[in-house]
């Protein structure tokens, strides 16, 4: 069955999940406020900010109109960095987004509250949790759109509706599985972009195979303690959006949390290593949040405590790496 998407956002995620649902067949319309891609994919079909090599399926068109885009379809997409997600939906009427349903493909978690993105749809405009759905796994953008064989998970409340969503999706090179667990995914996939950064460090720092293998199985373990105190389901992160998505992500250049991570470790501030990667990098707002929230429930997280010591206070990764042997508890799970 053939159908229409509303995507909100066309940067580098939200422009290849329009790709891959207009190759399967469906109609998509993108929204996005900047110009040079809204230019360039009009005029020669190629997002020149984030996919220039690529060419866009003519079944993606591109609008900056909000109202254009709301009236499209009553299946949205939304793949927009996190904290964006609120103003741009203050600017459409209540009515119209109660009429929707809503795949959640952005990560992150609200800085004022520590609620997941379907959370704060539903605290703030009023969206009901059934009509929320959570697209998350280890998904490099630019191996997807290169036909690269890969799977992700799609959560939601209904197995039975999130079983239909995932099928738009579904490909020979592309598979979505599917979950209950919309808070488990959703937190999975926002707390592996701290994690990711932590790979990246190491890796920057000439680090090799026991270190990686290190930091990754402590990160699972940090993001499980967090789990506990959340009253998360720590299972989730041996799925998809859990070990999946960190492995992606701490192994790729194409990662901005990585790459972000590996300058850092090649000796780069914090202010040079954003300028290098060039884009939103959501582990860092994360950091915060996680660093504030592990003290509120007194965790023993010293990943999360020294890459806020290089992120936050400024010091050198090469100063205080090391200390993530020393800091914690000696309990392997």
């Amino acid at each position: 069955m053939k159908s229409k998407f509303s995507i909100l956002g066309a940067g580098s995620w939200g422009t290849v999940l329009a790709n891959l649902l207009a190759n399967n067949g469906h109609e998509c319309l993108m929204h996005t406020r900047n110009k040079k891609v809204y230019d360039s994919i009009n005029s020669k079909r190629i997002n020149e900010v984030y996919h220039p090599e690529f060419k866009i399926h003519e079944n993606v068109k591109i609008t900056k109109n909000l109202k254009e885009f709301s009236c499209f379809s009553d299946l949205w997409i939304i793949a927009i960095p996190s904290k964006e997600i609120p103003l741009i939906m203050e600017g459409i009427d209540s009515q119209v987004l109660l009429n929707k349903e809503y795949i959640i493909a952005s990560k992150g978690i609200d800085k004022k509250s520590f609620s997941t993105i379907s959370e704060v749809l539903k605290k703030e405009f009023n969206i009901k949790s059934n009509d929320t759905y959570v697209l998350s796994g280890p998904n490099l953008a630019k191996e997807v759109l290169e036909g690269q064989t890969s799977a992700s998970v799609l959560a939601g409340d209904s197995l039975k509706r999130t079983e239909e969503l995932s099928k738009f999706f579904n490909n020979s090179s592309f598979k979505v599985f599917i979950s209950q667990d919309k808070k488990g995914v959703e937190l999975s996939g926002s707390l592996k972009n701290i994690y990711a950064i932590s790979a990246g460090l190491a890796d920057g720092m000439g680090s090799k195979f026991n270190t990686k293998a290190m930091i990754l199985t402590r990160s699972l373990h940090e993001m499980s303690e967090l789990f506990k105190s959340l009253d998360a389901n720590p299972e989730t992160l041996l799925g998809l959006s859990g070990v999946g998505d960190l492995i992606a992500t701490s192994s790729s250049s194409d990662s901005r949390n990585y790459s972000f991570g590996f300058n850092l470790g090649k000796g780069d501030d914090v202010k040079a290593s954003l300028k290098k990667v060039n884009q939103v990098v959501e582990g860092i707002n994360t950091l915060e949040m996680v660093f504030k929230k592990k003290n509120e429930f007194n965790l023993t997280m010293p990943i999360i405590d020294i890459l806020h010591r290089i992120i936050f206070n400024n010091e050198k990764a090469q100063d205080c790496f090391a200390d993530i042997l020393i800091e914690g508890d000696n309990k392997d799970s």
